[in-house]
C-alpha cells in the first residue's frame, strides 16, 4: 500500500510547525513531507531545516492563496495519494493510515476527511470541518458535529465511516490524479470553500468523499490569517466563495431559483448579525453577478446526489427550529 505524501503550507509561526511535524515524525519516521514556505518571514525555515531534514521544501517570494500552493505541491508531487494538512494541526497515532484505509474500502471514493477535533478544547470538535461536511438546499455548509456556532462535544457519536458531501482542507486525502483530472482547486477562490467545489464537482462526476472517525487531528484554526472578533477579510472571502461553489456547480435555472431563497435568508441574517454577515454579503454581490453572467453551467444535473443534500434551510432549522445537532436534522 503506497504512502500519501503530507503536503504543509507555511506562512509563518515556529512553534505552530515544529509542533505539526514533531507529531506527524512521532507517529511515522519515514513520513513523505512537502512543506511550501508561503512568503515566511520569520525561522521557520530554519527549524525546518535543522530539525526534520527529511522534509522536501519549496520557498515561494509571494504570498499564494491556499488554493493556489495547495495545486502547486500537487504538481511538484510524483505521489498516488496526497494529504494536505494544515500546519496549525498535531496528529495522532495511526491518523494517516486510517484515512487510508477508509479509501481503499470504499469504491467510489477519491478523497477522505479525518476527524478534526480542537487543539485547545480536546473533548469539543473544531469549526473547520468537524466530523464531515454537508449542504442544504440553499447551498449552505455544515458539519457533523458543529452546524454554524454550535459546535459538539465529541462523544462518539459521530464514530462511524460514512460518505460525507464535503471534506475539509484541514486534513484531507485525495488520489492526486483524480484531483489533477477534476481540475485542482480553483484559484479565484484564493482561499476558504475551494474544498467544498472540488467535493462538489466529484459528487457532480460520480465520485465520492468520505468520512474516517480513526483518522484524529487537532486544529487550532484560523492561524494564517490574523483572528480578530470580525475578521471581515474571512467572512468577505467565505460569503463570496460559497456563493461561487453553488454558481459553479448548478446549471443555470437551479442558480436562479436557489438565488431567490438564498437571497432572502441573507437579508434575514443581515438583520440579526449585521456585522459578520451584513456588510461581506453586500461586498460579494458584485463578483457574484459577473460570477451568474459569464460561469453559471449548462449541463450540470442539480444535485445529483441522493440523500446527501439536506432537502430544508439549514439555518431555518437551527436558528427558528432550534435544531442544534446533526443528530437532529431529519434528510428524509
Amino acid at each position: 500500500m503506497e504512502e500519501p505524501e503530507i503536503h504543509i503550507i507555511h506562512l509563518n509561526g515556529e512553534k505552530v510547525i515544529d509542533n505539526c511535524l514533531n507529531s506527524i515524525y512521532k507517529d511515522d519516521k519515514k513520513a513523505k513531507v512537502i512543506l511550501l514556505f508561503n512568503q515566511t518571514t520569520d525561522n521557520s525555515i530554519n527549524i525546518v531545516k535543522r530539525k526534520y531534514p527529511s522534509v522536501k521544501t519549496y520557498l515561494t517570494d509571494k504570498r499564494m492563496g491556499f488554493a493556489e500552493a495547495s495545486n502547486y505541491l500537487v504538481k511538484k508531487s510524483k505521489s498516488k495519494y496526497v494529504i494536505l494538512l494544515n500546519n496549525d494541526t498535531v496528529v495522532s497515532k495511526n491518523w494517516k493510515s486510517e484515512m487510508l484505509k477508509t479509501l481503499k474500502r470504499n469504491k467510489k471514493c477519491i478523497a477522505v476527511q479525518s476527524k478534526i477535533k480542537s487543539y485547545y478544547e480536546r473533548d469539543k470538535f473544531e469549526n473547520a470541518g468537524a466530523a464531515g461536511g454537508f449542504i442544504d438546499k440553499y447551498g449552505y455548509p455544515f458539519c457533523r458535529g458543529r452546524i454554524f456556532e454550535s459546535v459538539e462535544k465529541d462523544k462518539g457519536q459521530y464514530d462511524d465511516e460514512i460518505r460525507i458531501f464535503w471534506g475539509c482542507g484541514v486534513s484531507f486525502l485525495v488520489e492526486r490524479k483524480e484531483f489533477i483530472k477534476l481540475g485542482m482547486f480553483d484559484e479565484s477562490f484564493f482561499m476558504y470553500a475551494e474544498e467544498l467545489d472540488f467535493c462538489w464537482r466529484a459528487n457532480n462526476n460520480g465520485k465520492e468523499i468520505w468520512y474516517s472517525p480513526k483518522s484524529v487531528i487537532y486544529h487550532m484554526g484560523s492561524f494564517s490569517i490574523k483572528e480578530e472578533r470580525i475578521n471581515f477579510k474571512k467572512e468577505y472571502l467565505i460569503s463570496r466563495n460559497n456563493y461561487f461553489a453553488l454558481i459553479k456547480n448548478n446549471s443555470l435555472p437551479s442558480v436562479l431559483g436557489i438565488l431567490f431563497g438564498r437571497t432572502l435568508l441573507e437579508l434575514i441574517s443581515l438583520l440579526r448579525f449585521p456585522l459578520r454577515r451584513g456588510l461581506p454579503f453586500l461586498m460579494s454581490i458584485p463578483s457574484v453577478i459577473y460570477r451568474i453572467i459569464f460561469h453559471s453551467r449548462r449541463g450540470v444535473n442539480y444535485f445529483n446526489t441522493g440523500k446527501m443534500i439536506y432537502p430544508r434551510s439549514i439555518a431555518l432549522d437551527h436558528f427558528i427550529r432550534n435544531k442544534k445537532t446533526f443528530k437532529e436534522l431529519n434528510f428524509a
